[in-house]
């Protein structure tokens, strides 16, 4: 395929990211809310600012992979919608990761599909930092729910998950400062718990 019409064709296969919401907005009550293609943008812009950081710390990162990662992380959600975990049985969220995975392979350019499995093997740093940044962006998006629309969001505040900063420090610091902008306590994993 010649390359514009192979940009063509990608940008117009994600495009409805941009209308599909994030569901588990929705389920709580906010409505309108924030759409998957937002919500990449969102993530690509924190995971940015932690690939500064880390840079800044010294570690050696490969900021354009962890960026095209952020943006096409739920590129397969285009096939899916957006299914927030607590729906997903084990075997509703292998059928899933499979039709995103078959969406992916069948629309996306080769180097795009390989950033998107990058990310969903998740082991590399660059990896580890734009699911890091998911769940920070995520967080911010409900204090800034809290704030401008009076949400009430506490389910979020008390789950462990919400708070994986996945072995990269800066993004724990994050973590601590949404807590604290809150105030509320950061909850922690017990120990043993996976």
């Amino acid at each position: 395929m010649r390359f514009a019409q192979r940009v063509i064709q990608t940008t117009l296969a994600l495009d409805p990211l941009a209308n599909l919401p994030r569901t588990g907005w929705r389920l709580r009550g906010v409505v309108p809310c924030e759409s998957i293609a937002e919500h990449s943008y969102g993530v690509a812009v924190v995971a940015m600012l932690l690939v500064d950081e880390l840079r800044a710390r010294g570690e050696a990162i490969d900021g354009e992979l962890v960026l095209r990662m952020a943006l096409l992380h739920d590129a397969g959600e285009v096939r899916t919608g957006d299914i927030p975990l607590p729906g997903k049985s084990p075997a509703l969220k292998r059928e899933l990761e499979h039709a995103e995975a078959s969406f992916v392979e069948a629309t996306l350019p080769p180097p795009q599909q390989e950033a998107w499995r990058a990310v969903e093997q998740g082991d590399s740093l660059e990896a580890r930092v734009v699911k890091a940044a998911d769940k920070v962006q995520m967080m911010i998006k409900v204090l800034a729910y809290e704030r401008q629309r009076g949400a009430m969001l506490e389910d979020f505040w008390h789950n462990p998950k919400n708070f994986d900063e996945r072995g990269v420090a800066a993004a724990g610091e994050v973590f601590d400062a949404i807590c604290e902008q809150a105030g509320r306590p950061r909850p922690r994993a017990h120990a043993g718990a996976q």
